[in-house]
């Protein structure tokens, strides 16, 4: 119902989403005062019966989500199907007059290069002025903060969410709120996404706002552990791993200082905030409940190939999302250097020391081995370790290499509650039912293709087929013309490789690497990758390498046929007259190389990213957490 003399709604005028959990009175408050004059939705993450009703009364439309969404998630169900309006979020302990929305559209409108303005605000008995604009998280900020210098900073900032009018152009641009984000921060997240996109946001000094603040965030230790974790999880995002590190380094220093010198209650607040950055935010936030699950990863070895860099990457995008990881085994050193300071690592080379390792970790959720020596390892620990698990399976093979340890493989893998292959290829390659999930990577920046260089990026043995390569490379002809081979990797047929390439004449433009820790600067430094493996389960380093956008030549068997497909380049497995050709006319045609390498880096962006991987992996994570049955992949 719309009040009199308040005017209907105009298509003209922003749409007002409100995520609601809970409180109705204050929502009764935040409907009464916009007085009928703009579309509501009130988006119910609580499915509150009084929630709906108060909704009902005013004339708002009501969105009852499915489940509790957060702040970010909510936004996004509001916002969609806006129909081309500007949207004014505002929160249900928050209070604005029509008057007041109307001119902030006015400020917002004027100015076509403005993402976000914001009135200014005070809490209802209009004694507290709330600061509304903020610079942005940093880890320089937070060393100027422990310092007592917060004085300093300056540059960018971005508005409180609170009270938030958002333009559709900027929507449109930047893109939805991260749903990562569940409470806090998500704002701060969309600003500076839309700042580093060239916008601007804005306070509008003469329109003022109510706001009670923290009117339906639970407790507080619960809302002070949102807080600090959602800025953990900004911080990663946009700072990477070294500026979190720096981050959590300087608010141990400011909150630890300021728990001995402050007096009383600061003192008592310093004290729990120095103790949730040493515990860490997202792992003590998963403490509470909400999404987190504790998970081991196991891995019988101390080495570090492919799936132990795998393992490391899972590892610390699930920490990201705020689970508690345990990795067991891996070469200790590059591990640890690997691995989020989040996620503890226990080294474990033989079976009885990864059981001992697990047995300390007892208290996960879900544990998820890799290869048949960390089966055992969770089936000699049933006793004690009651949780489900789940297996990757990394390889195209029966599990066991000899026929002992096939026997004992069949037992060990009975109290398996589901099977991963990496690739549908490994999926055909097994026995039993198995659940598809492709394994993902980082995407990263185009590579310039400019370069002359080839890599091979691969373990050097049999099963890789790096003689092949090399034969394609000598064919080829590229080294006479100033283009290089770099061989990254380590294995026993080193030397006969070494030999080989001074055999076929080529040993001026092969360089052999060894093992190279940055991929990531070797891949971006080159434009083809050669990958001639005739039975790759997946391909871990070609996946990379169409993550960097380059041109890909690979053997057309195993998984390359998923990975690479049409928009790279395949030969027949063991042809090296077709490798030579390909990578002949790829070196010569640098428009066709760019073509291939822009292709291909689609295509890793849309089937082979690390969040889809990732998301993949918590569906099955907690559909074994609750007791569901794993049905296999089609």
């Amino acid at each position: 119902m719309t009040p009199a003399g308040a005017g209907a709604p105009s298509p003209l005028d922003p749409l007002v989403v409100i995520v609601a959990y809970h409180a109705p009175d204050l929502l009764d408050r935040c409907l009464s005062g916009l007085e009928g004059a703009f579309e509501v939705r009130v988006v119910d993450n609580s499915s509150d019966a009084a929630v709906a009703e108060v909704t009902a009364r005013h004339g708002a439309g009501y969105l009852a989500s499915a489940r509790n969404l957060g702040f970010a998630g909510g936004v996004n169900l509001g916002c969609a199907a806006r129909g081309g309006r500007d949207v004014l979020l505002l929160n249900p302990d928050a209070a604005i007059t029509p008057d007041s929305v109307r001119r902030l559209h006015a400020l917002l409108t004027a100015d076509p290069s403005l993402a976000a303005v914001a009135p200014t605000q005070h809490d209802p008995a209009g004694h507290n002025v709330a600061r509304v604009l903020w610079p942005f998280p940093t880890p320089a900020g937070a060393w100027l903060e422990a310092a007592g210098l917060g004085r300093l900073r300056h540059g960018a900032g971005f508005l409180i969410g609170s009270v938030l009018l958002v333009a559709d152009r900027a929507l449109g641009d930047v893109g939805a709120f991260d749903d990562r984000f569940f409470l806090y921060a998500e704002e701060t997240d969309w600003q500076r996404r839309a700042v580093d996109r060239g916008w601007r946001v804005a306070v509008c000094p003469e329109v003022a706002a109510t706001h009670v603040g923290a009117g339906t965030g639970g407790d507080r230790t619960g809302r002070e552990t949102h807080f600090q974790a959602s800025h953990e999880r900004y911080i990663r995002m946009h700072h990477g791993r070294v500026g979190w590190w720096s981050y959590r380094a300087a608010a141990l220093l400011g909150f630890g200082a300021r728990a001995v010198v402050l007096p009383g209650r600061r003192r008592h607040e310093a004290a729990l905030r120095y103790r949730l950055f040493r515990r860490g935010p997202l792992r003590a936030e998963a403490e509470l409940g909400r999404t987190g699950l504790r998970i081991a990863h196991v891995v019988i070895t101390d080495n570090f190939a492919g799936v132990e860099r795998y393992i490391c990457q899972v590892a610390d995008g699930l920490a990201e999302r705020g689970h508690q990881v345990d990795v067991i085994g891996g070469a200790p050193e590059r591990m640890r250097a690997e691995l989020d300071r989040s996620v503890v690592h226990r080294p474990a080379a033989t079976v009885a020391e990864g059981a001992r390792a697990l047995v300390g970790a007892r208290g996960a959720d879900l544990v998820h081995v890799h290869m048949t020596a960390a089966e055992a390892c969770a089936f000699l620990t049933r006793p004690v370790v009651r949780s489900p698990v789940v297996a990757t399976r990394h390889f195209a093979a029966e599990r066991g290499s000899t026929s002992l340890r096939r026997a004992l493989a069949r037992l060990t893998s009975r109290h398996l509650v589901a099977d991963i292959a990496i690739s549908g290829f490994v999926a055909r390659s097994v026995e039993g039912p198995t659940t598809l999930i492709p394994n993902g990577v980082a995407t990263r920046p185009q590579a310039p293709l400019e370069e002359p260089v080839v890599v091979m990026l691969q373990r050097l043995d049999r099963e890789k087929s790096p003689d092949v390569g090399l034969r394609a490379w000598a064919r080829s002809g590229l080294g006479q013309r100033g283009w290089r081979l770099v061989v990254a990797g380590s294995g026993v047929l080193l030397p006969d490789l070494e030999d080989l390439v001074a055999e076929l004449g080529c040993a001026a433009s092969v360089t052999f690497v060894g093992h190279v820790e940055d991929t990531d600067g070797l891949l971006a430094r080159s434009s083809i990758l050669l990958a001639p493996a005739r039975a790759e389960p997946f391909g871990l380093s070609v996946v990379e390498a169409m993550s960097h956008g380059l041109a890909v030549v690979a053997a057309g068997g195993g998984a390359h046929v998923e990975t690479v497909g049409d928009a790279g380049v395949l030969f027949p497995p063991d042809d090296v007259s077709a490798a030579a050709d390909a990578l002949a006319r790829l070196a010569d045609d640098p428009d066709w190389r760019r073509a291939v390498g822009v292709a291909l880096r689609r295509r890793q962006q849309d089937h082979y990213s690390i969040e889809q991987h990732l998301d993949r992996l918590e569906a099955l994570y907690r559909s074994v957490t609750a007791d569901e049955r794993v049905s296999p992949a089609p």
